[in-house]
């Protein structure tokens, strides 16, 4: 079969979407290499992270600086090349696509009409246009999570049969068994561990008021790993400054992924109560490194975590200072980090995912 891509992202995103599409693409290649594998990109970052993908052996890059090429022109390239399928992998697909070509559509979340306010006029309209109608035209809708498929049916009102929930993995480093040595700063481990971006929405002033709730004698150094709008996280730390608690916080901006695994390694567990996530990647890699959760009971969160996160109530600052108590008692440390290592395993590892992706394939081409 003939597989083709739209791989802007991974060749010219770096985060979260980027690392779906590269983690995506790369594992259907690896366990399905007998398929060919087309990747259209209006332009192609080279470093480490892409250079994998520019293997002629493995990969076909169809690539123009033109403008609007992505929305408009690409499409005759890819009708003229007739994949079996095309799947776009964030929330868009290209006009103009062949009516015999299997068009496949990922959702990530709908944040933009959740939390309409944290994006301007202009960009929440155009998501609303661009990925409503790749939503109506696509033959297969794939969301990562029940959540983000919940989302979607409701909103757009599209039917239930139309989607299906593919998990997404995380990348190859956090699912190694062996140890990671890395060059970084780090206070005295274990230490507790939050992850991702500084924004109102991740709820790190909710994370400082349970801290500071617990006894001395149970309070770890707190490691808050990510960057975010320098506004909100001069606030983060002024509520630290305020509340006394500045000596026990330590910001680590940017690490690379070998050294975010080391970072995992040497902590206690990871607290993540954002109140909303498509997926929610970093309690996946939280577990593939056997540290267990304590995340949020909203959106997808409790998919992501299932039997090795503590549910909470994310704006409940007493209710999260409880489950630090409950894993910082080794009987239930245990539970959580094995039953959650498990999990992960079987839900969400890369030859898992890349199995229920191409699974979904063969009942496309085969209607």
């Amino acid at each position: 079969m003939v597989f083709a891509f739209d791989a802007k992202r991974l060749f010219n995103n770096f985060t979260g979407l980027g690392n779906y599409s590269r983690t995506l693409i790369k594992n259907l290649q690896k366990y399905y290499p007998e398929h060919e594998y087309h990747l259209f990109t209006p332009g192609i970052t080279v470093n480490e992270e892409t250079k994998y993908f520019l293997d002629t052996e493995k990969f076909t890059v169809h690539s123009s600086g033109k403008l609007f090429w992505r929305t408009i022109g690409m499409s005759s390239e890819i009708n003229a090349l007739a994949p079996d399928i095309f799947h776009g992998l964030s929330h868009e697909l290209p006009l103009g696509l062949h009516p015999d070509i299997k068009k496949v559509v990922t959702f990530h979340d709908l944040i933009y009409e959740i939390y309409p306010r944290q994006f301007g006029f202009w960009d929440r309209n155009v998501y609303r246009l661009k990925y409503k109608r790749a939503a109506k035209t696509a033959d297969k809708i794939v969301c990562i999570s029940k959540s983000t498929q919940k989302d979607l049916i409701k909103i757009y009102d599209i039917p239930s049969e139309k989607t299906c929930v593919v998990y997404q993995s995380c990348q190859d480093v956090f699912q190694e068994e062996s140890a990671v040595n890395a060059s970084i700063f780090l206070p005295e481990s274990p230490y507790f561990l939050y992850v991702g971006s500084i924004i109102p929405r991740k709820n790190l002033k909710t994370i400082v008021e349970s801290f500071v709730k617990l006894p001395d004698s149970l309070k770890k150094p707190f490691v808050i790993v990510g960057t975010g709008p320098k506004s909100y996280v001069e606030e983060v730390k002024n509520d630290i400054s305020r509340l006394n608690v500045k000596s026990w916080f330590h910001f680590i901006n940017r690490v690379d992924n070998h050294q975010l695994v080391y970072v995992y390694d040497q902590s206690y567990l990871l607290c993540y109560p954002s109140v909303y996530e498509g997926f929610g990647i970093p309690v996946i890699e939280s577990l593939f490194r056997r540290k267990p959760v304590i995340t949020s009971n909203l959106s997808s969160l409790p998919e992501a975590a299932g039997p090795g996160g503590i549910l909470v109530n994310p704006g409940d600052s007493e209710e999260i200072k409880n489950a630090f108590v409950t894993l910082l008692q080794e009987k239930y440390y245990e539970k959580y980090a094995e039953d959650g290592y498990k999990y992960v395993k079987d839900h969400f590892s890369n030859k898992a995912t890349a199995e229920c992706l191409i699974q979904l394939y063969n009942q496309l081409i085969s209607r």
